[in-house]
């Protein structure tokens, strides 16, 4: 932690590890949608129009998270995405942690995402004259998110 007037850069966005339930998984190439947003609701107190509107905080919604990352060897991540049609619907949740490091590696800020599960599975285009890497994407739901020096 810095000192009262010490210089504190940002850290790089590009530098960060995943876990499923406190396995590390393989290198993502980007995760997006951390995100949480609360309703905010209007009312006015009386039948005085001039009144001024009240707000109260209502529902909170968290986003989808979609990660993104080269495909490597293993189903795993495949597995659990394919678990949610299984009958009887018993999907399975789990807790992800993506670690912000700092430039000597260390976890800086932790984003834990609460009850996760894979809402969606896709593959990038497979093209046999392109030079890029054939990726998979991944998006989580999740029901909370907790975020921790």
């Amino acid at each position: 932690m810095a000192q009262d007037g010490e210089r504190q850069d940002p850290f790089a966005g590009f530098n960060f590890r995943m876990e499923i339930d406190g396995i590390e998984v393989a290198g993502f190439k980007e995760i997006s949608g951390l995100e949480m947003e609360t309703q905010v609701i209007e009312y006015a107190e009386g039948d005085d129009i001039n009144t001024k509107m009240k707000f109260i905080p209502g529902r909170t919604k968290f986003g989808e998270v979609t990660c993104k990352r080269g495909i490597v060897e293993g189903v795993d991540l495949w597995e659990w995405c394919s678990s949610v049609n299984d009958y009887p619907r018993e999907i399975e949740r789990k807790s992800i942690t993506i670690n912000l490091l700092d430039n000597a590696g260390e976890p800086q800020k932790t984003y834990t995402l609460f009850e996760a599960w894979p809402k969606k599975y896709a593959t990038g285009t497979l093209d046999a004259g392109g030079d890029d890497l054939a990726m998979e994407e991944i998006t989580f739901v999740f029901e909370n998110m907790e975020i921790t020096d």
